[in-house]
């Protein structure tokens, strides 16, 4: 006679519980860690497309564009660089009132009217992973992960480095956006020595007063009279002494041909090293932003302060590499100063120059 063990129907029913639990446990761990890399991904992708979409603000609609365009284009992908990131959400927005250096969020918007004041971007997107082991506890096939990066153009008015060894004099003083210089103009970075007559000057100085009758120690450029140190400058973006706005330019007397020469070799770096306008170079899309540099703005004499920080437009090399002592070096003036690479004007128009960087 044979007796009915019990126990055997609670091992039976144990296993199963137990193999649910190591399934399940099993499923967290490879599911939820796949899905934590694949977040990672997702947010390496907005950071970089945030950034990439702030350096294309340059106050228009065309602006606009530019961002959306550069943000959908970054390489990033996902699934260890196996798949593409698709249809991001960008939405742009302008600073707050109280703080120009954080976006309003009242103004977050994907269709901005223009671009005027608009310095940030937000960029959001998101992909679905495949579950595999929790599919044995879930009905669910995928989990949606996403990232988010808000990035902006914020105004620096302590430059360390970037800002090339010239100061133009502001035309006038009382013009707190463009210091009276017009868009699309050549204005004086060095002026010769000494300063004879209207010859001397840039088409855009010819007509003003402010340039007659300098002071020996201004001749435009500022921060050393060593041909290393301004070709340093000029080239490598080094930078003698800081400059912060509200402070006196410390303007240096003298003549060098290093200054002539070195714009020269950077207009050559620049992939567009021929376009004779800004508006050429811009419509031809082949730069780098080599050409466009940031330089202080100065009051006049007899204190020289740093009103402001400009961007302006080198010439063609052949201009720079004819330089001499008696001849002025001119650059044609765009606007807000951005410090990228993307050789757009910025799209803030404070002071200072504006630096793109994640704010979120």
């Amino acid at each position: 006679m044979s007796i009915n063990n019990p126990r055997k129907g609670y091992v039976l029913v144990a296993t199963a519980f137990g193999m649910t639990v190591v399934i399940g446990a099993a499923g967290l761990a490879v599911d939820i860690g796949r899905a934590y890399v694949a977040r990672s991904e997702v947010q390496a992708y907005t950071d970089a497309a945030a950034i990439a979409a702030a350096a294309q603000l340059n106050g228009t609609s065309v602006g606009i564009s530019a961002a959306q365009s550069s943000a959908q284009s970054v390489p990033n992908k996902w699934n260890f660089g196996t798949q593409n990131i698709s249809n991001p959400t960008v939405q742009f927005a302008q600073p707050l009132a109280t703080n120009a250096g954080q976006p309003d969020p009242a103004t977050w918007t994907t269709a901005p009217p223009n671009g005027t004041n608009y310095l940030f971007v937000q960029v959001t997107a998101g992909v679905d992973v495949p579950i595999t082991l929790l599919q044995a506890v879930t009905t669910q096939s995928t989990m949606h992960v996403t990232g988010t990066a808000q990035a902006g153009q914020v105004m620096v008015t302590t430059y360390m480095d970037g800002l090339l060894p010239f100061s133009p004099i502001a035309p006038n003083g009382t013009d707190t956006t463009n210091y009276g210089f017009q868009t699309g103009q050549l204005y004086t970075l060095r002026y010769p020595s000494p300063v004879q007559g209207m010859g001397s000057v840039c088409p855009g100085d010819q007509t003003g007063t402010y340039w007659q009758n300098l002071p020996s120690q201004d001749h435009g450029f500022w921060g050393s009279t060593s041909s290393a140190v301004i070709r340093g400058e000029i080239v490598d973006d080094t930078q003698a002494v800081p400059i912060t706005i509200g402070e006196n330019v410390p303007m240096v007397g003298g003549n060098r041909s290093a200054e002539g020469n070195s714009l020269a070799t950077r207009v050559m770096e620049d992939t567009d090293p021929n376009s004779t306008t800004y508006a050429a170079y811009e419509a031809g899309g082949l730069g780098n932003g080599r050409r466009v540099i940031g330089v202080p703005v100065n009051g006049g004499p007899p204190d020289f302060t740093a009103v402001a920080v400009r961007a302006f437009f080198l010439e063609p090399a052949s201009v720079y590499s004819a330089v001499t002592g008696s001849t002025p070096i001119c650059a044609e003036y765009i606007g807000t100063y951005k410090q990228t690479g993307t050789g757009t004007a910025a799209a803030g128009t404070g002071t200072g120059g504006y630096l793109v960087r994640l704010t979120q």
